[in-house]
């Protein structure tokens, strides 16, 4: 009888970490941009981010088309594209990090969460801390997070008309996945 609680035992010490690590993603996140300006405010939406977590290690990834990006203008996204976020030259943008709040993925709920990793847009890469919420569900993870990103930090060119800034210096961004179990 010892041995077979002793067998049970260590089964359930190996097989713990399996079940605890699951990896979640979708191709169907959504990352949108928002600037007030002037003229017209800069607003644009991509409902194609790939998006990977692995709950047993709590890695996280995000890849983003920059030519996914749909603008309410149609005029101000092929500027856009074309002057500012130069999307011949940088095609994506990416987050590679680690959600590092403590979340127990086993039990529903939403849970403040908090992760650091590299944010790289326009070619330049940026240690980043974010906070946002994972919501736990059955068979499903909901991520969001908002956050400022500063144009000047990834050498983004601020747009201009008629020599005055178009947008503000810092541009609002919204990240936004539900997540399948894979």
């Amino acid at each position: 009888m010892s041995h077979f609680i002793f067998l049970t035992a260590t089964l359930l010490i190996l097989v713990q970490p399996t079940i605890a690590q699951k990896i979640y993603a979708t191709n169907k996140g959504t990352a949108s941009f928002f600037s007030k300006a002037p003229i017209a405010d800069v607003d644009a939406r991509n409902t194609k981010v790939r998006v990977r977590l692995n709950t047993g290690n709590q890695e996280l990834t995000f890849d983003i088309k920059m030519a996914d990006f749909q603008f309410k203008s149609a005029k101000m996204g092929r500027d856009a594209r074309k002057n500012y976020i130069e999307i011949d030259q940088y095609p994506k943008a990416s987050f590679r990090g680690k959600i590092t709040t403590d979340i127990n993925y086993t039990k529903p709920g939403t849970y403040p969460a908090t992760a650091t990793g590299k944010l790289e847009i326009h070619g330049t890469e940026k240690d980043v801390t974010e906070k946002g919420t994972v919501t736990v569900g059955k068979g499903k993870i909901r991520l969001a997070s908002e956050l400022n990103v500063q144009l000047k930090d990834y050498n983004i060119k601020t747009p201009k008309i008629l020599g005055k800034e178009m947008t503000e210096e810092k541009v609002k961004v919204m990240i936004a996945a539900t997540l399948e179990v894979q």
